[in-house]
Formats: C-alpha cells, structure tokens, sequence
C-alpha cells in the first residue's frame, strides 16, 4: 500500500486512509523527570483531547508579550529559566480516521491557518495489534462546601465562606473568545484564566498537583474554588477543585489547576499567554500538546500531562518521505503510537513542526513532531511519569 505524509501546510495522505482510536488514560505526580535528551536526528527546538464541549479552535498566532524582566513569580517555586516565553504558533488540526474496523478517511480541507482532515469514507479499517492506553477520565469534584463564591451568583454573595464572594450577576465562569486560541475561559468579570505547564494535572485516579507557590502566587493568583455556575456549553464534569497547602481552595479545569495573570485585570487580556512556554490560555477545547515543566526541563506531553517519547531507532521524515517507525512487534506492548481527533497545541509551539503518517501494516496514524515520530508508553500511569525512559533508545520529546 502506497502512502504519504500529512502536514498542516503541505497536505498529503495514504491513498486508503485506515481509522486508529488512541483512547488515553491520565493520571498524577512525579517530581523532577529524568532521562530527558535531544529529540535525535529529527531535530529539536522548543492543552487530545478533551472532552469539553464545542469544535476545534486552531491557533493563528498569539498576542504580543508584554515586556516585563524574569518575574518572582515565574521564577521562585516553579523553575522557570525563560520567563518570557514566545508566542508562536499556526492553526490547523487533524483529526482520526473511524474505529478500527470502522472506514477510512479523506482530507475535507486544508491550509495554512485552521485546517483540518476529517474522517470520511473510504476502505474498510482493520484491528490494531499496538497497546492501547485505557479510556481518560477527567478529575471532577463537586464545589467545596463553606468556601467563599469565586464572583458570587445571580446578585448574592458567594455562599457559605468566611469572607463570600463578590456579589455579581450570572455566571461564574464564562466563555470569551480570541482571534488567537478561539473560545477561552474567564471568570464573571471576563478575566483570563490559565493552566501552568509545571503543574501536575489530575484525573479520575489522581488529584492535581500545583506547583505554583510561595512568590510564583504574587504572578499568578489562584482561581478560587466556589459554587460554580457555569455559562451555557461548559460542562461541569469536567471542573473541580483542590486543597491547597494553606486550606484555599483552587477551581480545575480537566484536571489542571487555573489560575489568573497579575496584569490581566479586564475582558479581554491575555499578557500571560506563553510565558516561560508553560502558562497558556485556557481554551475551550484543550490542545492535545503541552509543554510541561514539573523538574528542571521542558518536554512534550499530552492534555493529562502523559509524557510524549521519541526513538533513536526511528528515521525522521523529510519534505518527501514519512518517518519510519522502528517501534513494532513487542514494542508496541510498551509504546502506543500517539495520535488524537482535533489535534491542536499550545500557542508556543509551532503547528507546523507536527505532522502525521499512516504506520504500514499497522491500519493506523501516528503524530510526528519535527520529523520523528512521538509515543506514549503504557507504564506511564500518572502525569509526569517518565517510565518510558528505561527502554532503550526513547527519549522524552524536548520543545
């Protein structure tokens, strides 16, 4: 069976396109990882999906930074080297094919900027032999009980705290929209708020984890937990909340702790969007790709924090040809080839450095960032794991 390559700005595909599902679990915490190094011959440079509800918003860009120096927040409690993180990225998005056993797909459309291959019709999928990481579920709590209202609801204050919330009409949590990312989450007042890529997101097995501490709080101040009363299209299964260490309770959004920027005070700002290449937006609809920082190196992971590995046994792709996946047979046991419907990535990674091919003989799809194909090894259990890493030869991909 021929096939080719699939970027966002130059579109090819297999000429049977065979449907992959990756369903993906997410869990945990793990201190500082290790065994981190280059990505390999492919090269290396510096929120899939959530199941929030609303299509895919790709990323066109991202706003100016503003010019401030190495902030105590972004520097004291969370490791960050670079506390001016770039804000670069093109749209686009990809998406599976059907079920295995399902049909295959053909590109719907294509561009620059926002576009996309949808499954469609075609040749008859087949069974998947690689490991399939079991299905995600998203950490949800109910809102905590005599916590002070984070805005207040419907003109009252927040309910049962020793100091409420500010008195307020409607909602808590509200969607607002940027040409850059597309729908985002606010607070009533239509504040920006963010995920920090140091932090250690949750799921149904595994709490969150915030990293932010101590002077990084000064910078970026905790979204406070509260009743909850979510604008129309939010889903509240995918909100919680957290203890904090000083009893304050922090609001989650898909298992990642939210928090406000200092310098975003009204509708509309968003300066801390790709600060140290770890505090992004808080999009609707997750990415799939973020860069993570628990310990002392950035690197790939998924939405759950998962770390993404790249092979030194693999061959990168080029402008002309596919990369080669040298992961098969028992491999395949340990590494799931990594792949997700929607796909998208934080604005400080470049879309451009993604791409997917068909794996031969496999009936299914593959992400490669910067030519190398990425994975997920099942013995990662918790965000942050890095178990991938006694295997030989993988890597955890570096931005």
């Amino acid at each position: 069976m021929s096939y080719t390559k699939t970027h966002y700005f130059s579109v090819f595909i297999p000429s049977v396109l065979l449907g992959f599902v990756a369903a993906l679990q997410l869990t945990g915490c793990s201190d500082a990882p290790a065994g981190l190094s280059a990505a390999g011959a492919g090269g290396q440079a510096e929120q899939g999906g959530a199941t929030a509800a609303g299509g895919t918003t790709s990323q066109a860009g991202a706003p100016a930074e503003v010019s401030e120096g190495g902030e105590a927040g972004e520097a004291a409690g969370a490791s960050n080297s670079h506390p001016e993180g770039g804000s670069t990225a093109s749209g686009g998005s990809i998406e599976s094919g059907g079920a295995p056993g399902g049909e295959g797909g053909t590109i719907a459309s294509g561009g620059d900027a926002g576009g996309s291959i949808t499954a469609g019709s075609g040749g008859q999928g087949g069974t998947l032999s690689e490991a399939v990481i079991p299905a995600y579920c998203p950490f949800h709590t109910d809102p905590p009980v005599d916590v002070g209202g984070a805005g207040g609801t419907t003109g009252a204050g927040g309910s049962g705290g020793a100091s409420g919330g500010a008195a307020g009409a409607g909602y808590n949590v509200t969607q607002q929209t940027s040409p850059f990312v597309g729908p985002y989450l606010a607070d009533a007042t239509g504040r920006t708020l963010y995920t920090f890529g140091n932090d250690l997101p949750g799921d149904c097995h595994t709490p969150p984890v915030s990293n932010c501490v101590t002077d990084c709080l000064i910078s970026w101040p905790i979204f406070p937990a509260g009743a909850r009363v979510l604008a129309p299209g939010l889903d509240d299964s995918a909100f919680g909340a957290i203890q904090r260490s000083d009893g304050s309770w922090q609001t989650t959004y898909f298992g990642w702790p939210l928090y406000y920027y200092k310098t975003d005070l009204t509708l509309g700002q968003v300066a801390g969007q790709g600060k140290a290449k770890t505090w992004h937006i808080v999009e609707k609809k997750l990415p799939a790709v973020f860069i993570m920082k628990p310990g002392s190196v950035k690197y790939l992971a998924d939405v759950g924090g998962h770390t993404l590995y790249v092979s030194a046994d693999d061959l990168p792709g080029t402008a002309t040809s596919d990369p080669v996946s040298k992961c098969t047979g028992s491999c395949l046991s340990t590494f799931e080839p990594f792949h997700e419907k929607n796909f998208s990535v934080v604005t400080s990674l470049a879309i451009a450095d993604f791409s997917s091919f068909a794996r031969p003989g496999t009936n299914g799809i593959q992400v490669s960032y910067k030519g190398l194909p990425l994975y997920r090894a099942v013995t990662d259990l918790k965000s942050g794991d890095m178990n991938g890493t006694a295997v030989t030869g993988f890597t955890a991909a570096v931005p």
